[in-house]
C-alpha cells in the first residue's frame, strides 16, 4: 500500500523528478549550422511538485559556464561533444542579469 502525504506536515521531499532538454544553438534563424549545445534542467519534488531553485548560479545565459534562468528553477548548462575542440561554442553572445540595491 502506498504510504500518503500529511498535508497538515511539511513535505520531506524524499522522491524527485528531473526533466532534462537538450538544445542545439545555431548560427541565425536562416543558418542552421550548429554552434553550440546547453541542457536545461528542472527538478522538482515527485511527491508535492515543489520546484527545486539552484543555488550559487548567476541568471541569464551563457556558453561559457552554466547559468540559471531568473526565477532559479532552470539550470542552463553549455555542453559540447567530446570529439569537439575545448573551445567549440566559446565566443557566442550571451546574457546576464545584475542585482543592485537603491541607496
Amino acid at each position: 500500500m502506498a504510504e500518503q502525504i500529511n498535508p497538515d506536515l511539511p513535505c520531506p521531499h524524499e522522491n524527485f523528478d528531473a526533466y532534462v532538454e537538450v538544445n542545439r544553438v545555431t548560427a541565425s534563424d536562416e543558418d542552421p549550422t550548429v554552434i553550440g549545445y546547453h541542457a536545461d534542467i528542472k527538478v522538482n519534488c515527485h511527491d508535492c511538485g515543489e520546484p527545486f531553485r539552484w543555488t550559487g548560479v548567476q541568471a541569464g545565459s551563457s556558453q561559457g559556464q552554466p547559468m540559471c534562468s531568473v526565477d532559479e528553477k532552470e539550470l542552463r548548462a553549455p555542453l559540447r561533444p567530446a570529439s569537439a575542440d575545448p573551445d567549440f561554442g566559446l565566443g557566442i553572445p550571451g546574457f546576464s542579469v545584475g542585482f543592485r540595491t537603491q541607496d
